[in-house]
């Protein structure tokens, strides 16, 4: 009974779609405040109850309080348990996926760096010199294909997926390169992660300001205003979309970016800024993105209507994808590799270029955050 309290607490401080933020209303759906914390919340269940409260913490603290009746003397037993919760982060590994990853390209190396520590980046962008093993790829339900990929980090799949395939491909540390083999405690079959639908952000905003030139249009995003785009964008051969400030951009259709004539569309972040895009549309197409900042600068989000993300070309991509439903594609290659570096959380993956994917692992750390998850557990 202690532990359904325990429940129930958790399901109030992450109320069920994601809004990336830990800013909730901890008073709702029958949990007022009392004292100096939330609560109590009493139910009554088969053979006893449990009361439960939520501390104003940062870190809230759950007491969960369970009571049962005794059968044979009719004594009333309880039993309390408290929890303590602490911010979870929405990208835990390289790549995530609901239902599959497929390395189908040539020479595709995943591993990872860490952007806020100089030993393992430079100028908080990847180094090789400096790289680490942290480029963990997880599926739940799907096959992970590795074919030739050179993945240096584990492999994880859900405990009913099956077991991947490797052909040459490897799987481990950064000593490790055995072709067709896993090294041994770098796959596990235990992954079991949700990932909650995105919210519409808002309904309501400004449209953006647009700057004809003589290379093509400029779409400005300034920060500190909410702009909305209903219907699709499209961002033409030469035409960029510039963002400075802290930036928001809600695209209720279908986002593209297209090149040709040897011109390639541009979301250019200026230094010190940060875009998060929220797209509504069925699909979205990027070519290139510039940005002086890490990989939490360009924050893509994609709705449960978006089902198709693909990214092409030969630019570097630095930034984050969270679209849980959406099919990512990653297309293009050349002679040198097309690095992605950051961290995607998807529907699946299909990999057919050229490709490096480098994890910043300083995502951990800064987000953006998918609600709370449990820190710790006693008895009291």
């Amino acid at each position: 009974h202690a532990e359904a309290g325990v429940e129930e607490a958790m399901a109030q401080l992450n109320p069920g779609a994601l809004n990336f933020s830990t800013n909730i209303d901890r008073s709702a759906n029958g949990w007022g405040t009392s004292g100096s914390g939330f609560g109590p919340v009493t139910r009554t269940l088969a053979n006893g109850s449990y009361s439960t409260t939520i501390s104003t913490d940062a870190m809230p603290i759950i007491t969960s309080v369970g009571y049962a009746t005794m059968p044979s003397s009719s004594s009333l037993l309880s039993r309390t348990v408290q929890v303590t919760a602490q911010t979870s982060f929405s990208f835990q590994v390289a790549i995530a996926a609901r239902n599959g990853i497929d390395f189908k390209g040539t020479e595709i190396t995943v591993d990872s760096y860490d952007s806020a520590d100089s030993a393992y980046s430079t100028g908080g962008f990847y180094d090789p010199a400096k790289r680490k093993a942290g480029g963990d790829v997880a599926s739940i339900a799907g096959l992970i294909n590795v074919q030739n990929a050179d993945i240096k980090g584990k492999v994880m799949t859900g405990p009913t997926a099956p077991y991947p395939t490797l052909n040459n491909g490897e799987v481990g540390d950064l000593s490790w390169t055995t072709p067709g083999t896993i090294q041994p405690g770098w796959y596990r079959n235990d992954f079991n992660v949700d990932f909650p639908d995105v919210l519409v952000p808002y309904t309501t905003g400004l449209s953006p300001t647009v700057v004809s030139g003589s290379g093509g249009v400029t779409t400005n995003i300034i920060g500190g205003t909410r702009y909305i785009i209903n219907g699709d964008f499209s961002l033409k051969s030469g035409d960029v979309l510039y963002v400075t400030g802290k930036a928001y951009l809600y695209v209720t259709g279908n986002f593209t970016m297209q090149s040709g004539g040897g011109k390639s569309s541009l979301i250019q972040i200026a230094p010190n800024s940060t875009l998060k895009l929220f797209v509504g549309g069925a699909s979205s197409t990027f070519t290139t993105v510039n940005t002086s900042g890490n990989a939490a600068t360009f924050q893509y989000f994609g709705l449960p209507s978006n089902t198709s993300v693909t990214w092409s070309g030969n630019a570097t991509y630095l930034g984050t994808v969270y679209a849980p439903q959406a099919a990512f594609t990653l297309g293009g290659g050349g002679s040198t590799p097309l690095d992605f570096q950051g961290s995607a959380v998807v529907d699946s993956v299909n990999l057919n270029g050229h490709f490096s994917v480098h994890y910043d692992e300083n995502l951990r750390r800064i987000g953006p955050v998918s609600g709370y998850r449990v820190m710790s557990w006693r008895e009291l």
